[in-house]
């Protein structure tokens, strides 16, 4: 587990799943490999797809690779999880084709649950362990799907951003165009895009530790342009805002309101 940035407790990110508490959302228009959650403890969540208009809600679920833009004035908390790791919360999120606002017993926990803890969202064990809470409170709408077991291997070797796709390929036993249409079948992307987004997780899990040049090429970026026109791309995000931004004040909790809580310091204006 990794957090985003050590003095500004607003992210984490897993192999399974990354958690985001901002004081705000608004993001430019991006297509994540990722189911998304988004849940405003104080406000709507507003997503724009571009085609299909806008929708919103105080929880408002996003499929992966669908290009959308997100905003929310208040605090907000985004849960992103990894298609192949968690594959039930993937196929609920593809239910109606684009994103749409949750509105049953389900999103009424997952805000009472933010909510609830709306004063603790700069701890990074919370937010792994809303993560993990409503990714078990999700798990319950829709039954388990096993992946293909060659696409699995290749998921695996392809946790290391340097791995040599050709030798994945020649360990599975297939023709590179039928591993590569079993790939975008299993997983919904391109595995050199697979690839790309590992490795954009990679170098923002090493900008905990280091600048940017050198998390870029860390994590096998050309070069620090490549690392932010990827992350701008596939979250919508700079790197630096995702690490520098989440939080505008240092220990400043959240609560319901956006406000710090008393005895806290006030948000930067």
């Amino acid at each position: 587990m990794e957090r985003l940035n050590e003095s500004r407790i607003g992210a984490l990110i897993t192999d399974a799943y990354s958690v985001r508490a901002s004081t705000g959302v608004a993001s430019t228009l991006h297509a994540q490999h990722g189911a998304a959650i988004l849940i405003g403890l104080d406000a709507d969540v507003t997503v724009l797809e571009p085609g299909r208009g806008r929708v919103s809600g105080r929880v408002v679920v996003v499929p992966p690779h669908v290009r959308h833009a997100t905003s929310s004035p208040g605090p907000t908390l985004a849960l992103l999880y990894d298609p192949q790791a968690a594959p039930h919360i993937a196929d609920y999120s593809r239910l109606r084709g684009g994103a749409f606002p949750l509105e049953s017993h389900l999103a009424r926990r997952l805000e009472a649950a933010s909510v609830a803890h709306g004063a603790c969202l700069t701890r990074a064990e919370v937010l792994d362990g809303l993560a993990r809470e409503s990714a078990t409170w999700l798990a319950r709408e829709l039954p388990r799907r096993r992946p293909d077991a060659r696409v699995a291997r290749v998921l695996e070797a392809l946790k290391d951003p340097a791995a040599d796709p050709r030798l994945v390929l020649a360990r599975t036993g297939l023709s590179r165009a039928h591993l590569r249409a079993l790939f975008v079948r299993e997983v919904g992307m391109p595995l050199r895009t697979y690839q790309l987004w590992r490795r954009l997780l990679v170098a923002l899990r090493a900008f905990a530790h280091l600048d940017a040049t050198s998390a870029a090429h860390f994590a096998g970026f050309a070069d620090l342009a490549h690392f932010s026109r990827t992350c701008r791309r596939m979250l919508g995000y700079s790197p630096t805002t995702l690490r520098g931004q989440l939080l505008r004040e240092e220990g400043a909790p959240l609560n319901s309101r956006g406000a710090p809580r008393p005895g806290g310091a006030r948000p930067a204006r």
